[in-house]
């Protein structure tokens, strides 16, 4: 072998070993890194579920009380003799 690449030939392969090492650095933090965002992407879905079911149940109470204010306004316009016009 020619002795200039004989010199050389320790930095070439310390530099291509410190790439793999990077590339294989980055390939375990973005796997981490996505298993992290799905974590997060199934807890906000999770919260989005809740959410709605808050919203259905607050708006059947909503539609029952008004359902009951309506009856009890149209008692006391039987009770007070008044028309109600639509």
């Amino acid at each position: 072998m020619v002795p200039q690449v004989q010199v050389w030939m320790p930095a070439i392969l310390a530099l291509f070993v410190s790439l793999i090492v990077v590339v294989l650095t980055a390939c375990i933090n973005t796997r981490m890194l996505s298993a992290q965002i799905e974590t997060v992407n199934s807890r906000i879905e999770a919260l989005r579920a809740e959410m709605k079911q808050g919203f259905a149940e607050l708006e059947l109470r909503l539609t029952r009380q008004i359902v009951e204010l309506d009856r009890r306004i149209e008692r006391l316009e039987e009770q007070r003799g008044l028309i109600r016009t639509p």
